[in-house]
């Protein structure tokens, strides 16, 4: 039998840390592994919290952990032992495997995770809802140093908001202490501590290659977090293009961005509602936003330019040493190159950066598939297909960028965008995981005079 077990879950009041203990059995072999994740006591320890609450929410966090553990050897079976789940819940877990891990499943063929078994036992929805979005708690922020994040924490304070942060890393890197200096809010550390097979297989080649629903188990990292130091939402900042799929297979999308997406906050929604008794316990506040927009918000900061970096290649560094802020050569570097293009002056948009990508010749196959002209977008953190074309349509027609090699060699290729689109894509929703609190904020950050397009 192939099967993938949740097999125990532990929390420690007194250290703060949680254990989650996984079996796996496959072709005769099996291994048992436990995660330990440590999070940061409030004042006066856990004893003095109600963690009713806390438990629930880490018993989904227990569930989202297990994913990157299943990609051993991505067994056919998966049963959770240890937990049982409300219906909501256990909906979301089937979700989080299929759709979380097709990626995974697509660039190892493994068909059967698209239709993943997945066993749990039947809980009872929670008496009741505590809605956070409602409360006068003080909200946590997600909080990676990249330009969303920084968008998002931004605008609560611009709104009066006393927001927190949170981020969970074995190590702060100097950069994102720096930044969270500048921006006077208090981090609040949660330290992951992998199993150390997981080490030992990687250096066998033997862990599978594959993306796992990160932004999951960081969502429920914060609203664990948030409940238990009795604080407000866990504030995320997923855009809108995040729901765009990055390719078909086995008639299946295949999204990078899936834990991302707006079907997965729902679904964590409906989870944590009946799971913990919790409404708005965790939300993305740009979610009614596309890249570009966001891009837009972020030219409008001045404060974040000498620290920020949203390069994936930078944050997965191992090199505690490391002070680039960008590779300069990944698609997540092309794309955030090109959406500040569009709203940014060249200069400082060189500054950042410390290079101009857009004269760079080697550049230019990696905008290729970015503006959607060969292959698939690239599975990575990206803006949408059309996103892209609107921003580089802006470039190729500007004097500021439309002599720039790759703006040259690409003007011709790019299709027209349709105006639709492009005022799609500078158009900010309203969406009902907002809460009305967040969204008056929102609106007064919009509709700011700090807030003007151009640049570019």
């Amino acid at each position: 039998m192939s099967r993938f077990r949740y097999s125990g879950l532990r929390f420690d009041r007194v250290s703060g840390v949680a254990e989650f203990d996984f079996a796996l059995e496959h072709s005769g072999q099996r291994w048992c592994f436990t995660e330990a994740v440590e999070f940061p006591l409030p004042k006066g320890g856990a004893a003095e919290v109600d963690l009713a609450a806390f438990y629930r929410v880490l018993e989904l966090l227990y569930i989202a952990v297990g994913t990157f553990y299943y990609k051993v050897r991505a067994a056919r079976h998966v049963s959770v032992d240890a937990v049982a789940l409300a219906p909501a819940a256990a909906d979301w877990t089937r979700r989080l495997y299929r759709d979380g891990l097709a990626e995974f499943a697509h660039r190892n063929a493994m068909e059967h995770v698209l239709d993943l078994p997945v066993h749990s036992r039947d809980r009872l929805p929670a008496a009741g809802l505590h809605d956070l979005g409602d409360s006068c708690r003080a909200p946590l922020v997600g909080f990676s140093g990249g330009k969303d994040s920084i968008v998002a924490l931004e605008v609560l304070k611009s709104a009066g908001f006393a927001p927190a942060t949170f981020t969970t890393a074995r190590r702060i890197k100097p950069q994102l202490g720096q930044l969270v200096d500048r921006a006077q809010v208090e981090l609040l550390q949660v330290r992951p501590r992998p199993d150390p097979q997981l080490k030992q297989l990687l250096k066998q080649q033997v862990l599978l290659p594959g993306h796992a629903p990160l932004t999951a188990m960081t969502s429920l990292v914060g609203t664990a977090v948030a409940a238990l130091h009795g604080l407000g939402p866990a504030v995320m900042a997923n855009e809108r293009s995040a729901d765009e799929p990055n390719l078909l297979w086995r008639g299946r999308e295949v999204n990078h961005q899936w834990a991302k997406s707006s079907a997965a906050e729902e679904a964590l929604d409906r989870a944590l509602g009946e799971h913990a008794g919790i409404a708005s316990g965790c939300f993305s506040l740009v979610r009614g936003m596309g890249e570009l927009e966001i891009s837009r918000w972020f030219a409008a900061t001045d404060g974040y330019d000498d620290l920020f970096s949203s390069c994936n290649v930078v944050v997965r560094s191992k090199d505690p040493d490391r002070t680039q802020r960008w590779c300069q050569d990944c698609a997540k570097c092309r794309w955030v190159f090109l959406a500040l293009a569009s709203v940014m002056t060249r200069s400082r948009l060189v500054g950042i950066f410390g290079r101009d990508l857009l004269e760079d010749q080697a550049q230019t196959a990696g905008y290729r598939e970015l503006l959607g002209l060969v292959g698939h977008k690239p599975l990575e953190c990206v803006g949408e297909v059309v996103e892209a074309r609107v921003a580089f349509r802006q470039l190729a027609e500007g004097p500021q960028w439309r002599d720039a090699a790759v703006v040259r060699e690409l003007a011709g290729q790019v299709p027209a965008v349709a105006a639709a689109d492009t005022a799609r894509a500078w158009r900010v929703d309203r969406v009902r995981s907002v809460p009305a609190a967040y969204q008056a904020a929102l609106d007064g950050w919009s509709s700011s005079a700090a807030v003007s397009q151009g640049g570019s």
